[in-house]
């Protein structure tokens, strides 16, 4: 998913809340807690590496 379409979705979100909102009902939507964007090799993996540890096998992945 491009920049341009993150940022289509904070919008589409927020109309869903406010749909829930005034139906009365809660509307639980589990997103992510962290995002990392970027191009390719712009180092998003060591950035989240750093937070979690070490990769894992390749079967954990």
């Amino acid at each position: 998913m491009g920049n341009r379409e993150m940022e289509e979705l904070i919008p589409l979100v927020n109309r869903l809340q406010d749909a829930f909102s005034a139906l009365g009902q809660s509307c639980l939507l589990e997103l992510p807690q962290i995002a990392v964007v970027g191009g390719q090799s712009a180092g998003k993996s060591s950035v989240l590496e750093n937070f979690v540890g070490s990769r894992g096998p390749p079967q954990d992945r």
